[in-house]
């Protein structure tokens, strides 16, 4: 009965977070890039520094009363907060911008029936969101946060109006990206590095909501032209390894997201403010000299081809049929509605592989784990015309469009019970235990192979990309190409089982050749990582790169003989001093 009690009066125990608004950023400096705020803002706007109940500062917002939106909010990435969880049932208000003499009110508190009224004259309130197609969309996005930290950000005065599309869509994608990106670095260098974030506001003065058709306290708050964020990232150790980075967004259903470097980004919000003064987000603008910005136009290229083509349009007849459904399922005739849309195939045609995996990646990061399930890989086709080689190489792909297959571990195979937490996702696979993914499985470019999230520890995985055989032969719809507790990849067929790969495409050999579409690297029974470098089924061993000079053995090369050809006409390097030596792969190339 004690223990009870215990556990009672810790779950209804309130959280208290807290902010003071203040005259100077000076008590919440470390959340700018060399303790300087950005400058060329609106100067009336308010100081915020939010903190939580034990006095710690968790960002730094600057909100403008005039427009009852946020400026920025300005915070820090923190890479060992990996999924954070929970949302609470409640937004909290700022009480010293309306009360700023009453030192006694140095708390935020939970919007409520009797304190809102009390306090929206300097502030926007829920209520000025409601059924206005725009979502309370955050600056600092909770995602980034973790337990307390995370609750903090459901504050109004970290929230600005967004197109509910444009927030879910284009703008969501780009966070979950930049998160993914961000975690990924800190990896590669083992947390030796400050990452600063200012995400920020441009207020259009001609659009405020709420709407006159749908409230009687109308056009209390300024809807935003443009969401940007600015990324700072300072590496303690080298200059040259820190860089910088921006991107901004136009606030509508269809807008477009660009990226650009900070001084760029300085001089659009500049313009776009229509002011005389520059707008500086950051000092020195962060080592916006380090020309590291097409490094990270590549990590977000998928991101960039989507918006190109976004919109994946149903053949015209499936839309006809799937309307002519609708028209008669919705008609007077058939009042009960007793039919229903059980099922639609769905399957996409790409012209090249590339294309393929980009949309493919897309699908697992912002569409909750959608596969697109690779049916057909044409083969390299070669036209010799006398002595001339016309070649031409066609690596077109077909793939079904479904649900990635819920419950399975890391390594594919069926799950009949799992347990995910923060801390990490198990699962109990016919008596064994096995990791499974917290985090859709995709290919981590930095690292050279598939991994995912298992709580918070990054795990190599099997994905879910391919329904073929390296023969081109069918797996069975329940038993996608995976690695199902093996050394490589597999599927059963309807006669046996067949060895399969991932589509990784550019997967490249220690020769340097690229695999043949529909051939990526993996060990097919082999020891070795291989596969077939043309459609004459020559083949050579793969990279298999996990850091700067690998053995295709998995040693690494001796510090003071990295991979190279050293003589040779292959790539090789020593493993160790006594002069043993491996075929290698260059991974910098």
């Amino acid at each position: 009965m004690f223990i009870m009690a215990l556990l009672t009066s810790v779950v209804l125990r309130p959280f208290s977070a807290q902010a003071r608004v203040v005259t100077d950023f000076n008590e919440c400096n470390a959340f700018f890039y060399k303790q300087t705020e950005p400058i060329g803002m609106d100067q009336n706007a308010k100081k915020i520094c939010q903190i939580l109940e034990n006095n710690a500062a968790t960002y730094a917002t600057l909100y403008s009363v005039f427009h009852r939106t946020p400026l920025y909010s300005a915070y820090r990435f923190d890479p060992d907060c990996k999924t954070g969880r929970g949302r609470p049932t409640r937004w909290y208000l700022e009480p010293q911008l309306s009360q700023p003499e009453d030192l006694r009110l140095h708390s935020m508190v939970p919007e409520t029936v009797n304190n809102k009224n009390a306090y929206k004259e300097n502030q926007a309130i829920t209520d000025d969101f409601s059924y206005t197609g725009y979502d309370r969309g955050h600056l600092n996005p909770n995602l980034f946060q973790c337990d307390a930290g995370r609750m903090a950000t459901f504050t109004l005065t970290n929230v600005a109006p967004m197109d509910a599309c444009f927030n879910s869509n284009q703008w969501g994608k780009w966070e979950k990206k930049l998160k993914t990106f961000l975690l990924d670095m800190a990896s590669a260098d083992f947390g030796r590095a400050t990452v600063y974030i200012v995400t920020g506001t441009v207020p259009n003065a001609n659009l405020r909501i709420p709407q006159r058709e749908i409230s009687e306290e109308y056009e209390r708050v300024t809807v935003p032209s443009h969401i940007w964020t600015a990324v700072c990232y300072e590496h303690n150790d080298s200059e040259d390894k820190s860089f910088s980075f921006g991107y901004i967004g136009e606030n509508r259903p269809e807008g477009g997201i660009s990226l650009m470097s900070v001084s760029d980004l300085n001089t659009k919000i500049t313009n776009l403010y229509s002011k005389l003064s520059e707008i500086r987000i950051f000092e020195d603008s962060c080592f916006g000299d380090n020309n590291k910005l097409e490094n990270v136009k590549a990590e977000f290229q998928i991101l960039i081809d989507l918006q190109v083509n976004q919109n994946v349009q149903m053949s015209s007849d499936i839309q006809n049929t799937y309307l002519a459904l609708k028209r008669t399922v919705s008609s007077d005739n058939y009042p009960e509605k007793k039919f229903k849309l059980s099922e639609m195939t769905v399957k996409l045609a790409f012209e090249s592989m590339r294309t393929y995996v980009s949309v493919a990646e897309n699908l697992k990061l912002n569409y909750g784990g959608v596969s697109c399930l690779i049916t057909h890989a044409k083969p390299l086709v070669r036209n010799y015309i006398g002595k001339r080689d016309v070649s031409g190489v066609s690596d077109a792909v077909e793939c079904l469009l479904t649900p990635e297959k819920q419950k399975t571990a890391a390594d594919g195979s069926p799950c009949l019970t799992s347990y995910d937490n923060e801390y990490s996702c198990q699962c109990n696979t016919e008596g064994e235990t096995k990791s499974c993914c917290s985090s859709p499985c995709h290919y981590q470019d930095k690292f050279k192979f598939y991994g995912c999230y298992s709580g918070q520890t990054l795990i190599e995985c099997s994905p879910q990309y391919s329904l073929i055989t390296y023969k081109g032969e069918r797996c069975l719809d329940n038993h996608p190409c995976a690695t199902y507790g093996q050394d490589y990849y597999w599927c059963r067929t309807s006669d046996s089982w067949e060895y399969c790969s991932p589509p990784l495409w550019k997967s490249k050999t220690q020769s340097g050749k690229y695999c043949r579409t529909g051939h990526a690297c993996a060990k097919y029974g082999s020891s070795q990582m291989w596969c077939f470098t043309d459609d004459r089924d020559n083949y050579d061993y793969c990279c298999t790169c996990k850091d700067s000079s690998s053995a295709l053995n998995g040693q690494t090369c001796r510090s003071d003989h990295p991979c190279g050809y050293h003589d040779k006409t292959y790539l090789w390097c020593y493993t160790d001093y006594v002069d043993n030596w491996d075929y290698c792969c260059d991974c910098e190339v």
